[in-house]
């Protein structure tokens, strides 16, 4: 874990080599921030966009990439031994003898069953169906993510206020927050599956 001005980051890595680099600042998170970490991201370290997930809180502060990427950064120049545990709710992630680095969603580690690796990572840009449109007007597009921490729990992460349902291993993360929350769509639904299905659920 690293930190610098306003934000955070986490890594985790498998004996394989796969990371899940989780961030959040404190200040909301764009698209255009998401997609500019990512490609610098891409750019140092190879790091592929569904490795990343950057979720934001609504506050008053200006979007700052540049603190994101040192974060980001630090955290993965600074790996060191954890565990990660999930308790139905929480993911946990603690070092050796304890110290809670990070839970997911935001709040205190929790207990739980071990997470074992692999870590497994799929992404997609989702544009759901439209009616005619202005000549250079952008599309509306929603980001769906998912990345499997083993067998044990999968983090979804959605655009904006999405909601899933409750489901037994799915823990559901916002990011994006200036995307709105996809419409209720056989294509947005199916993107979800998709996502879920390449990392083994």
């Amino acid at each position: 874990m690293a930190a610098a001005e306003h934000a955070n980051a986490v890594v985790l890595e498998d004996h394989r080599g796969n990371r899940a680099v989780f961030a959040e600042p404190d200040s909301p998170v764009t698209r255009a921030v998401s997609d500019f970490v990512a490609a610098q991201l891409a750019k140092r370290y190879g790091l592929d966009r569904a490795s990343l997930l950057i979720y934001g809180r609504a506050g008053l502060q200006p979007a700052q990439p540049e603190a994101l990427v040192t974060a980001i950064t630090a955290a993965l120049g600074t790996l060191e031994p954890a565990g990660v545990r999930y308790d139905g709710a929480t993911i946990s992630i603690a070092t050796p003898d304890g110290r809670c680095i990070a839970a997911l969603p935001s709040g205190g580690c929790a207990g739980g069953a071990r997470v074992r690796p692999p870590i497994r990572g799929a992404f997609q840009m989702v544009e759901t169906e439209h009616g005619l449109q202005i000549r250079g007007e952008p599309r509306e597009a929603y980001p769906v993510q998912a990345t499997a921490l083993g067998k044990e729990v999968v983090i979804l992460g959605l655009g904006g206020d999405a909601r899933y349902p409750a489901t037994k291993g799915i823990v559901v993360v916002p990011f994006a927050n200036d995307t709105v929350a996809p419409p209720a769509s056989a294509v947005v639904s199916a993107a979800v599956r998709r996502v879920l299905a390449r990392v083994g659920r």
